[in-house]
């Protein structure tokens, strides 16, 4: 049963971050019922009528994802989820493109999105870990979590600028997107790894979300039983002065870089679960171990939507 009725496209679906104020938990859950139902409803409408810009539909993107982990994180069941999500785009196709408040709605999301497009940076905090997203020219990571274990990084890289970290960004040229990437520090003539490799939920052998209560590994992230994993390769390799150590070359990393395969398999885990990175040492360095850094998938599409929003030039009077 659905928790909550459609109140259509109120103030509160203008507010681009998921900021829940309210004193009790209950109140929290309840905001991002009807946060998740907005969102829902602007991004079926937009989908139907073309309301929004690129960098108007991403940053309802962002929120869009936002709203829905926090569902999840409140205790709905993913059924619960998706059919509160068929109530707004069911809702929002029953109305005509130049609906009153449906206009409306628009015009308060993109005087809205004015102020929220000057936010350079933005941190999504998880249940355990928290994901950092950049939107300026300057940063290596457009999108990253790190393991304080392992000081590993795990996320969304710009490859030209992990290249050259010291090197200028050319404002008003187009980047390409950011690609789901992992680094992991050297040590002074350390070898680096031969490979790193995800390990993560395969959706085909376990469509359940695997949350795994808190007998995991590093502080409550629980990793999916090997019996319902896949196991990802990384596409490349590259050796770089290691984000985010850009101190001249004196410290060096390995990154490693996944494809759209890896990308889409992240992209379908549930916001609680947990991913594994290994890599597998070199044969020439008999002294190494295969290192195991842990992240939590938390918002992470909607981090990778808030780093995609475009900010390449910079008007001045």
């Amino acid at each position: 049963m659905l928790r909550n009725k459609l109140q259509f496209l109120s103030p509160l679906a203008v507010s681009i971050g998921l900021a829940l104020t309210a004193s009790s938990a209950a109140a929290q859950v309840a905001d991002a019922n009807t946060a998740f139902m907005e969102r829902a409803s602007l991004r079926s409408a937009d989908e139907k009528c073309k309301l929004l810009s690129d960098k108007e539909r991403l940053a309802l993107e962002m929120g869009y994802w936002q709203a829905r982990t926090a569902l999840l994180r409140g205790g709905f069941s993913i059924d619960e989820v998706e059919a509160l999500h068929d109530e707004s785009h069911s809702y929002a196709n029953s109305k005509e493109c130049d609906d009153e408040r449906l206009t409306t709605a628009n015009e308060r999301l993109k005087d809205a999105f004015l102020a929220f497009s000057r936010t350079p940076f933005y941190e999504f905090r998880g249940g355990i870990r928290l994901w950092t997203a950049t939107r300026t020219l300057t940063d290596v990571w457009a999108a990253y979590q790190e393991d304080p274990e392992t000081s590993v990084r795990f996320g969304l890289i710009h490859v030209p600028r992990a290249r050259d970290p010291l090197g200028f960004a050319v404002p008003g040229q187009k980047r390409p997107p950011a690609k789901l990437s992992t680094v992991k520090r050297l040590l002074i003539n350390q070898q680096p790894p031969s490979m790193a490799r995800l390990i993560v939920r395969d959706n085909e052998k376990s469509p359940t979300p695997w949350i795994g209560g808190l007998f995991g590994s590093s502080k409550g992230l629980s990793p999916p039983p090997r019996s319902m994993s896949k196991k990802l390769l990384a596409s490349g390799r590259e050796i770089v002065d290691a984000p985010p150590y850009e101190d001249g070359n004196k410290t060096q990393g390995a990154l490693f870089l996944f494809d759209d395969r890896a990308m889409n398999a992240v992209n379908l885990l549930d916001p609680r679960e947990t991913i594994i990175v290994e890599f597998i040492p070199s044969d020439r360095d008999k002294s190494s171990k295969i290192v195991r850094a842990t992240f939590e998938v938390g918002d992470f599409r909607a981090a990778a939507a808030f780093s995609a929003i475009a900010r390449d030039t910079v008007k001045t009077n």
